[in-house]
């Protein structure tokens, strides 16, 4: 299971491989307790959010290593887009599954502002 770390020793934190990935494996399962609205750390599952360690410490990058895979009747998981080297960060698009974030931000791929996938965008 990929571990969790703090980032350059900041105070945030980032979820890393434990081992290598290969294009379309499972990186993690998603497990944790479902609730009806979003938080800062839960992920979107169709109409749920799902809080979990691990996904809560995945952190949004504009082109990602993993996507967020939500079948039905079964446990989300994270998949590798691409193959993944041992102890690189693991991350997704935020706005490939959240509808609208809480806690909107600039991120530091393009310095856009992450909103989610069904908001207008904020200037």
């Amino acid at each position: 299971m990929p571990v969790i770390k703090k980032i350059n020793g900041e105070n945030h934190k980032g979820l890393f491989a434990d081992q290598a990935y290969d294009n379309g494996s499972v990186v993690l399962f998603l497990s944790g307790n479902y609730i009806a609205e979003p938080t800062r750390t839960s992920i979107q599952a169709g109409d749920k959010h799902l809080e979990s360690v691990e996904g809560g410490h995945v952190n949004h990058h504009c082109d990602p290593n993993t996507k967020v895979i939500v079948p039905n009747f079964t446990m989300p998981f994270l998949a590798a887009t691409r193959n993944i080297e041992l102890g690189e960060e693991i991350t997704f698009d935020y706005e490939t599954t959240e509808e609208e974030l809480v806690s909107p931000f600039k991120c530091e791929c393009h310095g856009r502002l992450i909103v989610g996938y069904n908001v207008f965008q904020r200037i």
